[in-house]
């Protein structure tokens, strides 16, 4: 199935990015409407509870207004032209009732000499002076009106009280207020969308800067899983799990990178020794070959010949058994295989290794030894490993530096701060320019070896072998050649 088919087109939506953004804006615009609410809710309350609260007041200011100007004006106005004149801010009409109900007069001209409709007859008929009384009522249309009924009481000493109505009643709807609440509402509605539109693109936004190191964590991911071993997510200045989920990754990446890069070091050496192995192993199993068909063919007939190719048998069987020996532990010390340490007296393994080179290669050389210090030469490492790196120098500088007129080797010990150096230095051909950088590659075999009426014998393993075990001491060989004159081998290893 491929990506497009498993995959629809709204999977980008289901991201986590998008869902955190999703949730946090849903949240954002239940506090705006809450808020709304609330706002709204307080707003209607105020203006509701102080138009019901001026009301009252408002209507008992105009009765006693009137009363006034009835009772103490010389000349008093009309009734109808002083409930005309009256300002309408807080009320929509006034009317003015006789004792049986009917109305007088009214703002409006209107129910002129009518029994007053939002009050029956019989309110009039048992209802006492000096109360007053609320009830609802209509104004045009279907607007539920609030009315409020006053009885007028003549005061002492009243110059008209005859003209003086018997009740004055007043209707309000709040129209204003109603108007004023439905203009917020309108401006709270828009204002909401508004802002959960702006909360909802500000949270995203921010969303996706939180998220762009999660992003580069999923891409480097991606691209470890198709190989590239090199990729790693930019570390991050703060202390958050996206930061730690980086340096995680990153440790991961390069624990990864390091095992997949010992493991190809490991096939590579496992293919080096395969190759190395069946490269020098051809010739003596040829040779071997050779003398098993020359004895078939009738030479065990002969005993002289029998024993003559059983030794060349026997040599080159030697030749073979070292050869897998020296390749073995190239391949041990290659994959870190080091032998159990100890504490080594070097002067005393430099003296035992000369006895050794003497008993192996007799002839007129040498061989002395000098200290430099009086300083105790001892190293930590395996006796027997260091022991087989100098005498493989020790062997080369007999093969090589002592096949000329001065049959010399010196074996010198150093103490320089705080490490231990043996220094062997013959005084043969020496080592060419074109040969010295070469010496401690494995199978390589310099000029002054091969280029000579009778070739040095050798596998080409000894220096990578010497090599191999001082890098496992944390130990370093160097090599400096002038050739006809002298060649330096320097080993140093740190003291104890």
């Amino acid at each position: 199935m491929s990506a497009t088919q498993s995959n629809p087109w709204y999977s980008p939506l289901l991201s986590l990015r998008w869902r955190l953004a999703v949730v946090y804006s849903a949240l954002f615009g239940i506090f705006v409407i809450l808020l709304s609410i609330f706002l709204y809710s307080s707003i209607s309350n105020l203006l509701l509870y102080r138009a019901q609260q001026a009301f009252p007041l408002r209507a008992q200011a105009l009765g006693t207004q009137l009363v006034q100007e009835v009772c103490t004006a010389s000349s008093p106005q009309s009734l109808v032209s002083f409930i005309q004149h009256i300002p309408p801010s807080d009320v929509d009409q006034i009317y003015l009732l006789d004792h049986a109900g009917k109305v007088i007069a009214s703002s409006s001209n209107s129910l002129l000499k009518q029994p007053f409709p939002y009050l029956n007859a019989a309110f009039f008929a048992h209802e006492s002076n000096g109360t007053k009384t609320s009830f609802n009522g209509h104004n045009s249309g279907s607007t539920t009106s609030i009315g409020l009924l006053l009885p007028l009481q003549p005061s002492s000493g009243c110059l008209f009280p005859r003209i003086l109505p018997a009740y004055i009643a007043f209707l309000t709807s709040y129209n204003d207020e109603q108007n004023t609440l439905r203009t917020i509402l309108l401006m709270l509605g828009i204002t909401s969308a508004f802002m959960i539109v702006l909360g909802a693109l500000i949270i995203s936004f921010f969303t996706a800067i939180m998220f762009k190191p999660l992003r580069q964590v999923t891409r480097a991911t991606r691209a470890l899983a198709r190989g590239n071993l090199e990729q790693r997510v930019p570390l991050l200045q703060s202390n958050d799990e996206i930061a730690e989920l980086a340096a995680s990754f990153n440790q991961m990446a390069d624990r990864i990178q390091q095992m997949f890069a010992a493991q190809q070091a490991s096939e590579r050496r496992a293919q080096r020794f395969v190759s190395d192995a069946s490269h020098e192993l051809r010739t003596p199993i040829t040779s071997l070959r050779g003398f098993t068909e020359v004895l078939i063919r009738g030479a065990k007939d002969d005993p002289e010949t029998v024993q003559r190719v059983l030794g060349l048998m026997k040599n080159e069987a030697e030749r073979m058994t070292e050869l897998v020996n020296n390749l073995l532990t190239l391949a041990r010390l290659d994959e870190g295989h080091v032998p159990a340490t100890n504490d080594i007296d070097l002067i005393e393994m430099v003296i035992e290794c000369q006895q050794h080179i003497r008993k192996q290669s007799p002839g007129s050389y040498k061989l002395s030894l000098e200290l430099v210090t009086s300083d105790r030469y001892s190293i930590r490492g395996n006796r027997e490993q260091i022991k087989q790196m100098l005498l493989v120098l020790l062997d080369n500088a007999v093969k090589y530096g002592c096949s000329g007129e001065q049959k010399e080797i010196l074996l010198r010990l150093d103490r320089p701060e705080a490490r231990c150096q043996m220094q062997v230095i013959d005084y043969g051909d020496g080592i060419t320019q074109e040969d010295l950088p070469h010496v401690f590659e494995r199978f390589y075999r310099g000029r002054n070896a091969v280029d000579r009426p009778a070739p040095i014998s050798g596998t080409g393993l000894g220096l990578a072998i010497a090599l191999a075990i001082a890098q496992a001491y944390r130990g370093t060989i160097t090599v400096c050649s002038s050739p006809g004159q002298e060649t330096i081998f320097t080993i140093s290893f740190p003291g104890l």
